[in-house]
């Protein structure tokens, strides 16, 4: 093997390493934005997020400032933490 084929190799590796491991970031950021609504959702939350509005729908909602036990905060805090250290948008 020439050593062009073996960079192109190596360099088809790394793309596809990349772009697997980007996709599996993007599927955690998507698993904690939803297990983040979830949460909002089950305290009477009103959504503006189109998304989230459309997933769980705002017909019985009843605040914008809902009150969570110290359980639900923690778990919030650290689906706000995991996201931030993926980048998540």
């Amino acid at each position: 093997m020439n050593k062009f084929t073996v960079a192109a190799l190596i360099s088809a590796v790394t793309f596809i390493g990349a772009s697997s491991t980007a996709f599996a970031s993007e599927q955690e950021c998507q698993k904690l934005k939803n297990d983040h609504d979830v949460i909002y959702a089950s305290k009477g939350f009103c959504f503006k997020d189109p998304e989230a509005k459309a997933k769980f729908g705002n017909d019985n909602c009843y605040t914008t400032k809902p009150k969570f036990s110290e359980k639900e905060q923690q778990r919030l805090d650290a689906i706000k933490e995991r996201q931030k250290e993926l980048n998540c948008k």
